[in-house]
């Protein structure tokens, strides 16, 4: 068995290559906290960083912009009427829908609240 002594001076080694490792990772952990490190770099340099900013935003505000070329295809004259026949079967469609739904509103509001209520009793939820 090692001796008292050479048992003493290990763990002595030991504890300070521990407390070495804590102060290497506080360290690390201080190095990696961005943003704390920004947040005192601006208050440091507010104007700098205003600054560029602002000369960022009127660089990008003068870039050109996007042309983009739209090619339209040439219908022929039947093709046009034939489309507008369709759209205007849709219109009527559409507005015989709005109708039916404005009409029959009152009738499936009603189902459907009488379908909820039975669906709540059936699961409990009202003693009524």
């Amino acid at each position: 068995m090692a001796e008292p002594h050479v048992k003493i001076e290990l763990a002595a080694e030991l504890d300070r290559a521990r407390a070495g490792l804590a102060r290497n990772f506080d360290a690390l952990r201080h190095d990696l906290d961005v943003g704390t490190r920004f947040k005192s770099s601006f208050h440091e340099n507010k104007a700098a960083y205003i600054g560029g900013a602002s000369v960022f935003g009127l660089l990008l505000s003068k870039l050109p912009t996007r042309k983009k070329k739209v090619y339209v295809e040439r219908k022929s004259k039947e093709r046009l009427k034939e489309v507008e026949k369709e759209a205007g079967k849709a219109g009527v469609w559409l507005i015989f829908l709005q109708f039916l739904f404005k009409t029959l509103r009152p009738l499936l509001t009603s189902l459907v609240t009488k379908q909820v209520t039975q669906f709540v009793k059936a699961r409990g939820g009202s003693k009524d």
